[in-house]
This record gives structure tokens, C-alpha cells and sequence, in this order.
């Protein structure tokens, strides 16, 4: 594959436009280049092979941001509901990333609310199972589920016997 063509390649992933990453990527003809472009196997494999790379970098961070929601910190938003003379430079560097919403109520206090913990947790758990659970539907609920199950396809058993 050409550098052009790479190029292409790298910038139809950023864009999802295919006239626009051709006429970027330097093609005289973007119009008539796209569309050639777009119909090459090894362009469209290449494409899809980076747009992976591009949703792996996206999931990675989406775990990260959720990791930061439930377990992140409540120093800086603290800081700011009791200091009043922070600089715009202190401002800017506070980790308000699990912060849903900050106001001032009618009294001038100010009302900091927090994104769920409990629901960043859940959403974790749910993409970073492990793969056993993944498998076999594991997690306690399930497990849970599965017990009420049995033991509803046995009404004479009693929980001890289980």
C-alpha cells in the first residue's frame, strides 16, 4: 500500500467521510479516488483494521472514566465547597471528573452532587467480567436466580437439603 493510500486509510477512520479523507490525503481527483479507494479490499481491511484500534482506545478509556466515577476521590470537589479563594489556575487542576452537577442555592451555599457509584461499579463489573462469568452468565444475581430456580422445580425441597 502507497503512503497516499495509508493516509487515506487513516484519515477515512477519522473522518467516515471518504471524499473528505480523499481530497486530505492529496488526491486530484477526490471524487473518482474515493470511490476507487473504497472499493479495494486490502483499503477497506486496513480501514476496518484501524477503526478496531480506534474502538479499543475508546473502550479503554470508557473503563477508565467509569474506574475514576466509582472510585474516585471527593478531595477536590471538597476543596472547592470550602475554599473560596482559589485562583483560576487552582480552579482548573481540580479533579471534578464524578461531580454531576454543582449550584448555588438561594442561601449562596453551594449543592455538589455526585455521579452514582453504585451504577459506575454495576457498569464495570459488566464489561470487565471475567470471562467464566461471560460464559456461563455467572455473577451473583445470577447464582441467585439459578438457586430460586432449582428450588421452584423442587417445591418439596427445602432450603436445608439444598
Amino acid at each position: 500500500m502507497k503512503p497516499r493510500e495509508k493516509d487515506f486509510c487513516r484519515l477515512m477512520t477519522a473522518y467516515a467521510d471518504p471524499l473528505k479523507a480523499a481530497r486530505e490525503a492529496g488526491y486530484k481527483n477526490p471524487d473518482r479516488a474515493s470511490i476507487e479507494l473504497m472499493t479495494r479490499d486490502d483499503i477497506s481491511g486496513e480501514i476496518s483494521r484501524l477503526s478496531e484500534n480506534v474502538r479499543s482506545i475508546y473502550e479503554r478509556s470508557a473503563v477508565c472514566g467509569l474506574y475514576r466515577l466509582a472510585y474516585g476521590g471527593i478531595g477536590d470537589p471538597l476543596t472547592l465547597l470550602y475554599r473560596n479563594d482559589l485562583t483560576d489556575e487552582e480552579l482548573g487542576s481540580l479533579d471534578l471528573l464524578n461531580v454531576s452537577e454543582i449550584k448555588r442555592t438561594k442561601d449562596k451555599s453551594i449543592e455538589i452532587k455526585f455521579f452514582d457509584r453504585i451504577k459506575a461499579v454495576e457498569k464495570l463489573n459488566e464489561i470487565l467480567g471475567t470471562d467464566t462469568e461471560k460464559r456461563e452468565g455467572g455473577g451473583l444475581i445470577d447464582a441467585i436466580l439459578r438457586s430460586a430456580e432449582a428450588l421452584g422445580a423442587n417445591p418439596g425441597v427445602s432450603t436445608d437439603e439444598v
